[in-house]
């Protein structure tokens, strides 16, 4: 793949606030050469957004496998490098509670074998992104197939350590530190999000994450009926 294509087909999920420019990235992604590493984690990348932001279950757990497939393809050209595991991974978490609760299971281990070799080969890729949706999985799993609070949020510590100011980690680890009962530092890691400077490359997800903020301090302080 060409250094054009790749950085056409960037640009245009760096636009993904307007999900076409996604689903034109995909499209652009199509076109180009035969199957190469650039071009499946790429493709895995846009077909996480787009699963991510389907308007039904249905339509996101068609994107989630074909993320799945595209993830994989990534990882067997080169099994290296992170970016394929990462998709990958990315992928198969949001797709296990889209199936039955043993395909739930299976996509759920595969996740966690791909953010763990996702982690080993650089935990900071996309601002801590492989500890972060680990620490996520983690959270949401049971100990007996994996699971565990205790790892979750060690994991969630580590990947803010990394990137302080990715919001999403700290929308995450707020979610889980009102499981746990930590109310204020909930709440903190909420402000933390709310006072984020934009970044151009997370505008998308900032904008989101501190309307989410917003509404989960309001149920801090809604009266109680």
């Amino acid at each position: 793949m060409t250094p054009q294509v790749m950085a056409r087909a960037d640009e245009l999920y760096a636009r993904r606030a307007d999900i076409t420019n996604v689903s034109k990235s995909i499209e652009f992604l199509h076109k180009a050469e035969a199957d190469c590493y650039e071009k499946g984690w790429r493709l895995g990348r846009a077909l996480f957004f787009l699963g991510q932001e389907a308007p039904d279950t249905k339509l996101a757990r068609i994107f989630h496998v074909q993320g799945v497939e595209a993830g994989r393809r990534a990882v067997k050209v080169q099994a290296d490098r992170v970016e394929g595991h990462f998709w990958l991974g990315v992928n198969l978490a949001l797709l296990a509670p889209l199936e039955s609760p043993a395909k739930a299971v299976a996509h759920a281990l595969r996740a966690r074998r791909a953010l763990s070799k996702a982690i080993t080969i650089d935990a900071s890729y996309h601002s801590a992104g492989p500890l972060r949706v680990l620490a996520r999985l983690e959270h949401k799993l049971p100990r007996l197939v994996g699971g565990g609070l205790a790892k979750a949020g060690a994991k969630f510590e580590r990947a803010i350590g990394i990137a302080p100011a990715n919001t999403v980690t700290r929308i995450y680890f707020a979610e889980f530190l009102l499981e746990t009962g930590e109310i204020d530092r909930a709440r903190s890691e909420l402000e933390t999000v709310l006072n984020t400077p934009l970044d151009p490359d997370w505008a998308f997800e900032i904008d989101r994450d501190q309307r989410l903020a917003r509404e989960m301090i309001k149920r801090f302080t809604a009266p109680l009926s």
